[in-house]
């Protein structure tokens, strides 16, 4: 389970993304924060892939949230990689990933890609696709399709979805404070968050990358590259 927000073109920030990840349905083995070539990630031991990452050089964030309902013998967050490390924009990462998952040999899930200019969401069950590229500044998924009718929709996963909507203020304070809500519905789920990752970019200034290989309430450390 996994809550996603990326934005761009904010008044503070032109690129803003952050994914909480959650514990999978699958067998977890473990997970931590890396660079692989030049895109920072959230690397999982038991898929040989990323949770969600940042290209340094293409400026690209990008996420995967796991929709269940159909399984596939190829790992999406290998598939996220290759994005990421190969996509010189969101746009063109987007379309690595709808190229590939059209054979319908990975699980059901929606991508996240965003860069300073554009978001796009690709929701992918079997050989069913969905593509949006967003003209909205702001995108949030978690663990539900928007478009595709297929995959399970559980209630926990519409409830994060809908009180992370209310965000009025995109800023870096604002978006690491809801990454550690416990209310209900929490963000940040003791027992089930395994990791929080972040991308602030202001305008002509470096990117900020911010993770927690736990649950975020207990602090971000700055990752640097």
């Amino acid at each position: 389970m996994c809550s996603i927000i990326a934005a761009n073109r904010q008044r503070e920030l032109d690129l803003a993304f952050l994914e909480n990840r959650d514990k999978p349905k699958e067998l977890f083995v473990g997970n931590d924060i890396r660079k692989i070539g030049r895109v920072v990630v959230i690397y999982d031991y038991r898929a040989n892939g990323i949770a969600c990452g940042y290209s340094l050089d293409h400026g690209v964030a990008g996420g995967v949230a796991n929709i269940l309902g159909y399984a596939g013998a190829k790992s999406r967050g290998v598939l996220l990689l290759n994005a990421l490390s190969n996509g010189k924009s969101a746009r063109e990462a987007a379309r690595i990933v709808t190229k590939e998952v059209r054979g319908g040999h990975y699980g059901s899930a929606t991508y996240l890609m965003c860069d300073e200019k554009s978001i796009v969401s690709i929701e992918s069950f079997g050989k069913k696709i969905h593509e949006s590229g967003h003209g909205r500044k702001l995108v949030i998924t978690t663990n539900h399709f928007h478009d595709l009718k297929e995959g399970k929709r559980s209630e926990n996963s519409v409830l994060r979805e809908k009180y992370i909507q209310r965000l009025d203020e995109i800023s870096e304070q604002s978006i690491l404070k809801l990454a550690t809500r416990h209310k209900d519905p929490a963000i940040c789920r003791h027992g089930r968050t395994l990791a929080s990752f972040a991308v602030f970019k202001k305008r002509d200034e470096s990117p900020k990358i911010l993770y927690s290989i736990t649950e975020p309430c207990k602090g971000y450390k700055e990752f640097v590259a």
